[in-house]
Order: structure tokens, then sequence, then C-alpha cells
């Protein structure tokens, strides 16, 4: 199994290196910054406050932003236009620090457009690379991109050579990350062509361990362990440990994958000390981690089982990430597998899949904040826009006002005059109501579309948690027949489920299917557990033939939960026949699905609808048929026993609008 996480902390570190690092201060240096504060110009005022937030910010980031603040008001009451756009930059880029990135965009922008109008190019080239930064952590790529070439067509023409080769390096990064390795490397070496001859060990060490980083992407180990060990050599001469608890671990990952276990342990060593000493609970897990391969590679296993539950216990302590979790307990599961315990190897193996599920999902949600950040950002733009109408419209009023009391000062004896006035002050209110009701109608019409896309992602989000949730209900019906040694029925099974999986996953791009392709789904659902359950019951599937199943699109797998429940709680509990039927007929305006059994019923006393631990499927469903009543003002759900219950079975009745 490779170990890619160290790698991603190598392209975190450098990344966070370049672009955002703070800044580092003693207390007798911030103690010194407090007493020239007491005797300083108004203008060297601006400049100590803002300094003071540099020192604050790491510990204190609502203290710093405060500090900023005042640096931008005191700026403002100066005239001061440089410290108005430091202040505006230092806020916007402290909270691209704490992740708020529409504020940080704010702020930003205001910089850069106070910037570019008094023209101080060395400010507007700070404000393009932090904007870069902002849009690459939000997933903006193609803007970052734009940003980046901007700072440097204006780098160039200012001889900013230092800030050239950050840029360089950061569109480096950019390219790695949009799998274009080719034009990131051609940034890391123009990046060191530019680079100021004082600078260059710096940038050659950064470029290095980046390189190296991809060679270990692209298995070339053996080159990727030759850069890993020159960056280790650079930076034992600069005495950073931080980086070199990191680069050790790099190293060791090197040689276990060339199978030196000698070398290997060492390293690893090196980097948990390290770790260890400076408390990087996330570089220790790490150690921990690799630790417990070299001696599952070495079939040391009781050394590989100890290192592999102190790595489990690290990630517990810091909370770490469902990736590396998931990564923890596969190394555990084979270091179990292979000692012959196979008890908590299936242990540490359902946990595996349990995390692999809770990654699916926290990749959609994922997937949702960026859009919602995305959103945010939109809004916040034109929220500043419609600030700026308002104090252009503000400011049209008090100057009419103002032109108003002078001209009736002057000629107040001229009646026609002043009529005239009050005629064409009418007529400019009148044009501003109107554009104000014309901007407000636009408003109207753009929260009408946000209204529908929030729809929409609100059915792609439960389409999302559906799918993890039937194909898990499946694999559990396929892990039923293997624990009850039926081979034959377990590969019949696996093979209509891989069927049915390649359905669902060939389709999964659409939110609705048509209501062909649906009971087609649903047919192959039935055979899997009529297979499952030994053939105990018999099913009818029947379609009204004024229905155009190929027309009509429903939700995808909506009827699935209420099959299920039917057979697993209506029919398995009864003995004697076991008979079920689903129809589909066309209403209008609906769909109509129905769902009988002549199973137990609902009866709270031989019935397990109402357990402790409540259906995740049913109650997923539920939100999708909620969802579904935005098109109608029909009862969607219905669900009754027959024939006044008493073990004589249950009917279940779902509309589905047409149109959705």
């Amino acid at each position: 199994m490779q170990m890619k996480l160290p790698i991603a902390l190598t392209k975190a570190f450098l990344a966070f290196f370049l672009t955002m690092s703070f800044c580092a201060a003693q207390t007798q240096e911030l103690d010194s910054i407090k007493n020239l504060m007491k005797t300083a110009t108004d203008t060297a005022l601006v400049t100590l406050i803002r300094q003071q937030g540099h020192f604050t910010r790491p510990n204190n980031i609502q203290k710093a932003l405060e500090l900023y603040q005042r640096s931008v008001e005191k700026s403002k009451e100066l005239e001061f236009a440089k410290g108005e756009i430091m202040g505006l930059f230092q806020i916007g880029r402290t909270y691209g620090m704490a992740g708020n990135y529409p504020e940080a965009l704010s702020y930003l922008r205001q910089s850069l457009a106070l910037a570019t109008t008094h023209k101080e190019f060395e400010d507007i080239s700070l404000n393009y690379s932090v904007l870069g930064v902002v849009y690459k952590r939000i997933g903006d790529y193609s803007t970052s991109q734009d940003y980046y070439l901007k700072n440097l067509k204006l780098a160039d023409s200012l001889q900013l050579h230092n800030g050239m080769s950050n840029t360089y390096l950061n569109l480096g990064v950019l390219y790695d990350l949009m799998g274009q390795q080719e034009k990131a490397i051609a940034s890391y070496e123009k990046a060191l062509e530019v680079a100021p001859p004082e600078n260059r060990p710096e940038k050659e060490q950064i470029v290095l361990v980046n390189l190296a980083v991809m060679d270990f992407e692209n298995r070339d180990y053996e080159a990727a362990l030759d850069k890993f060990l020159k960056g280790v050599a650079y930076e034992e001469n600069q005495n950073d440990e931080i980086s070199l608890s990191n680069l050790y671990s790099n190293v060791g990952m090197c040689y276990l994958e060339l199978n030196q276990w000698k070398q290997a342990e060492e390293y690893l060593k090196k980097s948990l000390q390290l770790a260890e000493k400076l408390s990087l609970q996330q570089e220790a897990a790490v150690a921990w981690q690799n630790l417990a391969d070299l001696r599952l590679h070495q079939k040391r296993y009781a050394e590989a089982i100890d290192y592999s539950d102190k790595n489990l216990k690290t990630l517990d302590a810091m909370a770490g990430s469902f990736e590396q979790r998931k990564e923890a307990h596969e190394i555990a599961f084979q270091i179990y597998e292979e000692s012959g315990q196979l008890q908590s190897a299936v242990h540490h193996l359902n946990l595996v899949m349990a995390y692999k599920d809770s990654l699916l999902n926290e990749t959609k949600v994922r997937e949702i904040q960026n859009l919602q950040v995305q959103h945010d950002v939109y809004l916040k733009d034109r929220e500043l826009k419609e600030n700026e109408l308002q104090l252009a419209l503000l400011n049209t009023r008090v100057a009419l006002n103002s032109k108003r009391m002078i001209y009736l000062s002057i000629i107040a004896f001229l009646f026609l005059f002043s009529a005239g006035l009050l005629y064409f002050r009418f007529r400019a209110k009148k044009r501003a109501n109107a554009q104000l009701q014309h901007k407000n109608e636009l408003i109207s019409e753009q929260n009408q579309v946000i209204e529908e896309m929030n729809l929409k992602l609100e059915k792609q989000m439960l389409r999302a948690q559906m799918n993890p949730h039937f194909i898990f209900n499946s694999l559990n019906s396929i892990q039923h027949l293997i624990n009850s040694n039926d081979r034959i029925n377990a590969l019949k099974y696996l093979s209509k489920f891989s069927k049915l999986l390649r359905n669902v996953l060939e389709s999964s791009i659409n939110i609705v299917l048509t209501l062909h392709e649906e009971i087609e789904l649903l047919k192959i659902y039935i055979e899997l557990e009529s297979l499952r359950f030994d053939d105990s019951f018999c099913h009818t599937i029947h379609v009204d033939e004024n229905l155009d199943v190929y027309q009509h699109e429903v939700p995808m797998l909506l009827v699935q939960p209420y099959i299920e429940n039917a057979i697993l709680h209506g029919l398995m509990p009864k003995k004697g026949p076991k008979k079920l039927s689903i129809s589909f007929m066309d209403k209008k305006g609906y769909i109509g699905c129905v769902v009988e059994d002549n199973g137990v019923g609902f009866s709270p006393k031989v019935n397990h609808w109402k357990s402790k631990s409540p259906s995740r499927g049913m109650s997923i469903t539920s939100k999708r048929i909620d969802a579904l009543k935005k098109f109608s003002n029909e009862e969607l759900l219905k669900v009754e026993n027959l024939n006044n219950g008493e073990n004589t079975g249950t009917k279940v009745t779902i509309l589905i609008p047409k149109d959705q």
C-alpha cells in the first residue's frame, strides 16, 4: 500500500510558506513598538499600528483585524493613501488565513482598486499575488492563474525579480494541483532563472522538494530519494527542525518503497523523534503509520500492531481526517490479516468501509461548500456594488440639497426660477425612483434563479446520500450469503449486483431517470433480494398500458426503500405463501405507484418499522418526497394496513408529479 500522506503535507507546507507566512516577533520587539507609538508622528503611528497587527496575528486573529482596521481609519483621517492600501490588504490577507474567503476577496479588491487609483504598483503586485492564492484555495484555478499572470507581467515591468520568482513558484504549485506537471516544472525552472542571487538557495530548496514530490507520485523512488536527501542536507545546515521532520519522513518512505528496511527505519524514527519534540501530531501520526507498514513488510507483526495502535491513538487525539483514518485502519487490517488474527482484521476492514462511505459524503459536502463559497463571493460583490450605487445616490442628493439652499438664498425673490428648480428636482427624484424600481426587479429575478439553484443542489445532495445507502445494503446481502457459506448464490448475487451497480453508476450524473430505467433497476433489485432469501416470495410488476414509461421521468430509486421494507419487515417474518406486487398507473398529473404485500402488516407487536434505529434509507426517501411536495399540494405518500390489519399485509401508495 502506498502512503501519500507525508507528500501531501509537503505540498501544503510549501504552499503555505510561499503565500501565507506569518510574521515572527519576540516579546521585547513588540514592547519596543508599543513604546515608539507614544512618541510617533501621525503617519508613523499608522505604520506602527499596522506593525503591531503583524505581531498579534499569529496568536489573535480578531485583535489583529481590529488593529488593521484602526490603521485604515487613521490613514483615511490623514489622507494617507499608502497606509489605507496596506491596511486593507492586511485585513484581506488575515481573513484569508482564517478561511473567510468572501471577506478576504472583498478587502483585497478594495486595496487593489485604491492602489490602482494611486498608481502604487508594488501594492498592486502584492494584491495580485494574494488574490491568486485565495482563488486557488476555493478551487477557482482559472481565476487564480489569471491573477498570477497579471502579477508576472507587472513584476517584470517593475523589475521585481524576487516577486517574479515567488509568483512562478506559486504557478508551479497551481499547475501541479491541476495535474499539468510539465507546466509546473517549466514554472519552477523560470522561478530559479529570475531569482535574485541572495535568495536563490532558498528557492532552489523549494523547487527541489517540489520536484521530489512529483517523482514520488510518478513512482520514480530513486530520483525522489536523491532529491529529498539533498533537501535534508540543506535543512540540516539551516537547522529547520519542522522542515526536517517532514523531509525525514519522505526519505523513509522512499527507502520503504525501495525495500531498504534499515535505512527506512532510521529516517522514520528521526522524523518521529523531531515530531514528538516539536509536538507535531500530524507528523507523528505519519511516522507511526509508516513504521507499522515497515514492520508489516518485515513480518514483525507484534511491533507492527504496536505502531499501528499508536498511530490510531494519535489520530483520535488530533481528530484526523477521514482519509487519514481510512489509511490507518487499512494498514491495521493488513497486519491482522497476515498475522492470522481474523476477528481483529474484520473489525478494521469494517471501519475502512465505513470511512470510505464517509469520504464519499465528505467529498460531496466539500463540493457543495465550494459552490457556497463562490456564491457568497458573488453576493459580497453584489453587495459592494449596491453600496457604491447607494453612496453615489446619497452624494447626488446631498449635492442637490446644497445647490437648492444656495439658489434659494440668492434668488429667493425670483418665484418662477424657484418653481423651475423644484420641477427639475422632482424630475431627478422620479428618475432615481425609476432606477431603484428597476434594480429591485432585477434583484427579484436573481433571487428566483438562486432559489432554483438551491432546489437543484438539494436534490443532488439527497441523491448523493441515497446511493451509498443502497450500495451498503446490497453489500450486506452479499456478506450474509458469504457468511452462510452459500457460494453459488453468493456468486449469482454478486453478478446481479455488479450489473445493478453498473447501471447505478452509469446514471449517477442524473437526478432523475425515465420510468423504464427505474423499473429495470427495481427488477434487478427484487431479483437480488429473492436470491438472497432462497426465492421464498413471489413478485409481480404491473405497468399501466396507458403509461408511457419512456416519456416520463422519476427520481432515481425513490420507490426502492418501500420495496425493501415490504420484503424485510412485511414478508420475511410471515409464514406461508408470500406475495409482493408493484403497480405503476397513469393518473392525471401524477405517476401512481402501489407497493402491496401480504405480510404481517406494521402492527407494533410483530413489525420492526418502528425500531430504535430508524432506517437511514427511509429517512432520506422521506426528505426526497418532501422535496417533491414543492410541485404538488396533494398527499404524495400513504401507508395503510390491508383488511384492518392483523397479519394481512401492507399497501404503500406513492404519487410522483409528472412535472418536476
